[in-house]
């Protein structure tokens, strides 16, 4: 039998570390070009994910609800529910807009309500009527607030029966709503919802109350998505001719892989 001599397996593991290194050579900018990508979509996922959660959100605000603090804070005026209304009778005389003069508090909805939108009812904290948003306590849904005369009531319990909506709680006596609706439209929010950008995340929170932006604290709120680089949002109100513009600007970065992802929300704000 003949066996290897020194020499010769001294050749054979330079020639396999010889071969080693070339493989390593040629397959190490595929295999990290496949990393590279696998992680490029994972922060497309990542922020598109992010996008398509504030987009909906956006979508179901109140109209004219929408407001922008700074380039990294948004907060809306969720509204699940909507219809029409009828001008409502309130000891003996019929309103439009609707007034209340005791609780409870009646007004005749004409617009079908569906079997989902009556189990939302009950969980409904305001009631908005022909926001324009303009300037002036009790001409939008955020503070000054003009708790007699406004485009949102104050806080209450709703309820639905019989094709009446029913409006209860002790500041109910003696609002009216500030404007009556051309198209006869109302909208019910159950809470605000907020977007804050701060600390290489965005995180969102709801709220069970309205107030100034610098109110809100988002110390416990849940990360929408981590790994922000930059986050821009930026809000055009619109005009009697175009509706609003939402833009949401997203960088994502990770392990030296960024990507930079612009969406932008159009949403009516005729109220």
């Amino acid at each position: 039998m003949h066996g290897f001599t020194l020499v010769e397996l001294v050749m054979v593991i330079a020639l396999a570390g010889v071969v080693a290194v070339m493989i390593g050579v040629v397959m190490s900018r595929p295999l990290q070009g496949f990393v590279d990508q696998s992680r490029r979509a994972e922060l497309v996922d990542l922020a598109s994910g992010a996008l398509y959660r504030m987009a909906r959100d956006i979508r179901a605000a109140v109209p004219n609800s929408v407001r922008v603090t700074g380039s990294g804070q948004l907060e809306l005026l969720r509204s699940p529910v909507s219809g029409r209304y009828r001008a409502n009778l309130d000891a003996g005389v019929r309103r439009n807009p609707p007034a209340c003069s005791a609780s409870p508090c009646t007004i005749q909805v004409l617009s079908p309500v569906s079997t989902e939108e009556r189990a939302q009812i009950a969980g409904m904290n305001w009631m908005v009527i022909y926001n324009i948003g303009s300037a002036g306590a009790g001409n939008g849904v955020w503070p000054p607030h003009d708790n007699a005369s406004s485009v949102i009531t104050p806080k209450l319990t709703f309820a639905y029966s019989g094709g009446n909506l029913t409006l209860s709680g002790s500041a109910v006596a003696g609002f009216a709503f500030r404007y009556a609706s051309p198209r006869h439209r109302f909208y019910l929010a159950d809470a605000v919802v907020g977007y804050r950008c701060t600390g290489g995340r965005i995180l969102r929170k709801e709220f069970a109350t309205l107030g100034s932006a610098a109110s809100y604290d988002y110390a416990d709120a849940a990360p929408l998505v981590n790994s922000v680089r930059s986050c821009t949002f930026r809000y055009e109100p619109g005009n009697a001719m175009r509706g609003g513009l939402v833009t949401l600007e997203l960088v994502l970065e990770q392990a030296g892989e960024r990507i930079s992802l612009l969406q932008q929300v159009h949403i009516d704000n005729a109220p």
